[in-house]
Order: C-alpha cells, then sequence, then structure tokens
C-alpha cells in the first residue's frame, strides 16, 4: 500500500499544508485496510478520503430492535439465513473488495453487542475479510449452501455476518448468514442489492462504489414521515395487540438430537401463478393466499378443524417511511394476527375468511405501530437488566407465524450480468415448538422454509406440512 500512502500524502498535502495530522490518520487507515485484506490501491485511497470526512466511532448506540431481538436469544440463534443462485462463478477479489468496502462504511457489521446492564452498545471489532467471506468448491452445491446456513454466528464473532461462495467450475451459489439484531429481511434486501452494485461497478470501472445504507437505525423512523396529528397519536398506541396462540404443529418431544435443521419446500410457477390469479379475482393479495395456505396445512396437522386459529403474520414497518433506502440497515418488522373461526368447507372460503382477517387489521391507520411506544417507555424508565426482565414478561413467542420476504429482484442481484437463478431464505434456528416460516418467490417459483432446532422426525413432520401447503395451493385454481 505504499503508493495509496503516497497518492493521499501528495492530494491531501498538496490541498493544504495545514493536513499533516489528517495524513498520518490516513496513511494509518491504509494500513488498517491492507491488514483487513484489501489488495486494491486505489480502493484503499477512495475509502481513507471517507474515512476522514466521516469518522468512526468505537461505540454505536444500541437501538430498541436491538433490544427487542437481543430479547429472543431464549427462543432462538437469531441468526437470520439467506442464498442466492447463480450460473455462474463471480470474480473472488471483486467480491472481496465489495464486502470489504460495504463493511467500512456500516461498522455494525463488524461489532459486538454487549449486554452492559445499565445502557448496553455495539463494540466496533477490527476484522479481517477471512472472518467474513468463505470461498469453497463443493461437488454438491446446495448441500453444501444447506450445511454453511445451518451453523450459527457466535455473539462475540468480530463479524456478524458469515458470507460464503460456494461453487463448482460453472455454477455458484452465494451464501448469506447473520446476527438477526442487525437487520431484517427488508433491511437484507437493501444490503444485498448494494453489495451486488458495488461489486458490478467495481467490475465494470476499478473503482469502489460507498453507496452504501448509512443513515439511522432507530425505531423512530416510522414516525418521521408522518403528519403532524397523525404521529401524535401513533406514538400513543401502547396497547398491545398479541394473540396467544396455544396451538402448535405436532414437533417431538426434546430427545437430545436436536440440531440446526433447515427444511424447505418449492413450488412451481405454473401453481403459484395460478392460485395468485384466482386470489385476486377474490380480491384477495398474495400475503392472505400464503397465509390461507399455512392456516390450511396448520389445521390439517394439527387436527383441530373446528376451532379458531391465529397465524402471526409479519408486517415491514417501511411502509410508514417514505424513502427507506435512506434508512441504515436494521429490522423495521413487528407482526399482525389473522384470525380464523374453523377449517372452512372449500379453499375458497378460507382465502376469503383470511382475506377479511386482514382486511380489518389493514383498516387500522396504525397497523403495526401498537406496543411500539411501550416498549420504548419500558427500556427508556428502567436500566437494561431491569427492562428486560419486565418486557420478557409480556413478549409472546408466537408458534405459528409466516413472513413473507417477498419477490427477488433476480435483475437487481445480477452479479457481470447473470441474473439470480434460485434463492432461499430462512430465520433463526427456533426452538421447539416453534413453527415461523418465511417464504420467497424467485422468477415465480415460491420456496416456504422452517429452520428449528429439530430431529429428522420433525423434518418429516415439516416435510408433511409443507405438502399440505402446496395441496392448498393447487386446490385452490378451478378444476
Amino acid at each position: 500500500m505504499k503508493n495509496a500512502k503516497m497518492q493521499l500524502s501528495s492530494f491531501l498535502m498538496s490541498a493544504c499544508a495545514a493536513e499533516v495530522p489528517a495524513v498520518e490518520t490516513g496513511k494509518k487507515y491504509i494500513d488498517t485496510l491492507a491488514r483487513r485484506g484489501l489488495t486494491d490501491e486505489n480502493v484503499a485511497v477512495q475509502l481513507a478520503f471517507d474515512r476522514l470526512n466521516t469518522p468512526v466511532t468505537e461505540k454505536l448506540t444500541a437501538e430498541l430492535y436491538d433490544k427487542v431481538n437481543h430479547l429472543c436469544r431464549r427462543y432462538m440463534d437469531k441468526v437470520a439465513r439467506f442464498y442466492l443462485c447463480y450460473d455462474f462463478v463471480p470474480d473472488v477479489n471483486a467480491l472481496r473488495t465489495a464486502i470489504l468496502c460495504l463493511y467500512e462504511k456500516a461498522p455494525v457489521f463488524h461489532s459486538v453487542f454487549v449486554p452492559h446492564p445499565i445502557r448496553p452498545f455495539w463494540r466496533v471489532c477490527d476484522y479481517t475479510i477471512d472472518d467474513v467471506l468463505t470461498v469453497m468448491q463443493a461437488e454438491d452445491l446446495q448441500a453444501a449452501a444447506i450445511a454453511f446456513l445451518e451453523q450459527s454466528v457466535a455473539p462475540e464473532d468480530p463479524s456478524q455476518m458469515k458470507i460464503a461462495l460456494v461453487h463448482n467450475e460453472n455454477e455458484s451459489i452465494l451464501v448469506f448468514r447473520w446476527n438477526h439484531m442487525i437487520m431484517d429481511g427488508g433491511g437484507f434486501k437493501q444490503f444485498v442489492s448494494d453489495l451486488c452494485n458495488a461489486y458490478n461497478e467495481y467490475r465494470q470501472t476499478g473503482n469502489a462504489s460507498l453507496a452504501f445504507r448509512t443513515g439511522t437505525r432507530a425505531y423512530s423512523a416510522v414516525y418521521a414521515d408522518l403528519p403532524k396529528e397523525k404521529k401524535r397519536k401513533a406514538k400513543l398506541q401502547i396497547a398491545g395487540v398479541a394473540v396467544r396462540e396455544k396451538k402448535v404443529l405436532p414437533f417431538t418431544a426434546k430427545n437430545g438430537e436436536e440440531k440446526n435443521t433447515i427444511v424447505y419446500h418449492a413450488v412451481s410457477e405454473e401453481v403459484v401463478s395460478a392460485a395468485v390469479a384466482v386470489a385476486k379475482q377474490n380480491g384477495a393479495t398474495v400475503n392472505d393466499l400464503l397465509s390461507a395456505a399455512y392456516i390450511y396445512a396448520a389445521y390439517k396437522m394439527i387436527g383441530c378443524e373446528k376451532q379458531p386459529l391465529h397465524l402471526s403474520c409479519a408486517v415491514d414497518l417501511r411502509r410508514y417511511i417514505r424513502n427507506p433506502a435512506a434508512l441504515g440497515y436494521t429490522n423495521h418488522t413487528t407482526f399482525m394476527y389473522c384470525s380464523v373461526p374453523q377449517l372452512s368447507e372449500s379453499p375458497v372460503q378460507l382465502l376469503t375468511a383470511v382475506r377479511d382477517s386482514n382486511r380489518k387489521n389493514k383498516a387500522d391507520e396504525y397497523l403495526g405501530l401498537h406496543g411500539i411506544p411501550l416498549l420504548h417507555f419500558a427500556y427508556c424508565s428502567m436500566i437494561y437488566a431491569q427492562a428486560d426482565a419486565v418486557v420478557r414478561l409480556f413478549y409472546n413467542n408466537a408458534n405459528i407465524a409466516l413472513s413473507n420476504v417477498g419477490p427477488v429482484d433476480s435483475e437487481g442481484f445480477a452479479l457481470d450480468g447473470h441474473r439470480v437463478t434460485d434463492a432461499l431464505v430462512a430465520g433463526g434456528a427456533k426452538e421447539k415448538p416453534c413453527a415461523a416460516a418465511t417464504v420467497l418467490t424467485v422468477n415465480g417459483k415460491l420456496t416456504i422454509s422452517v429452520c428449528t432446532k429439530g430431529n429428522e422426525k420433525d423434518r418429516a413432520m415439516l416435510k408433511e406440512f409443507f405438502a399440505f401447503f402446496e395441496q392448498f395451493l393447487r386446490s385452490i385454481p378451478p378444476k
């Protein structure tokens, strides 16, 4: 990095002789970048100039969603999981460079959460690219990718995201697992879009793209764009809306054979598109359709067809933010409950019941904002250790839940002009009997998954559950 230091010195010293301290700071940072694994001197200079303008502190604020997500350590491993498939092998050096640039601009990815009993915080850590990226060849790409995904991320690790490029000569899978405290599915979509853009720009121009998300991670961003009166009322929505559903899928009792297990199932584009068309004819959304399919499968597995069932559904609070791209990488997800009185006689009737339940929820102009002021009050009026204990008493870990990540932008996530050919998403490894499913679509195909701490009998049970899920989608279209 000698040339990079000389280039930085030349630029700064020609601008002003008083910049000598800045030159030394920049040189030290370039040495740090080299130690972390950056080999491109031009990119090092770009990052050094950027760092001089936007210095990074050693501590980052622990936001409200960070604290709430840390509470979930009692129910899951708090690791989110995702992979993207390509019909080629990306350039490893360009990928390393893009990841390093993103990590330098968003230091929360190389920070460790410190649950201080009074005031928790993120401690920014040193790291190397080898702490983040693993490159491996494999004959069975999908098996290798799943094995990587089923691992966790240690809370004390200097990198809170792990990325793997699993490849053979002609194909590859880009695999991600990360501490869910850092960001949710919506945040990850921003992250992977930025990473792909940085990779492509570097490949095309040799320059680093530093256009990453550096905005606020605070929960209060959901209020910023609301009209004054609505904002005032939104901050008074202190009543919780959680429904404690006691019914659970028939997991086995713990027998010591449990391990992180991802179970997933794909439904073809033809089946999905036909079901979506009928849903739209009945005034239902894709989320209504997916919720109805989950509820149908749950009824079949539990055997409680004449009883009410309540499904917890994820709600992205970015709906209240005019420009979500201006946020930092963070969480903005809450839940609503879809409730049906019993299993309907026909698939369309069940879909209609789900549609009506969700419409009632969506009619609430403060959808998803209930309870946030109460959480804020708890964490601000008490020391962290007290608030963590109190909030835990009222926290409802839904055992029947669904999160729709939505469509994967196969074109927007393209690398070197190669579009995404397939994708998979999975949430944290939940303790039984939690069956929180995640869904996405890519190129029209739908994939549903559950990540659990289970055994082979649990895997077989979830496979049966997914078969009922698809059966419902197939039964919706007219014969």
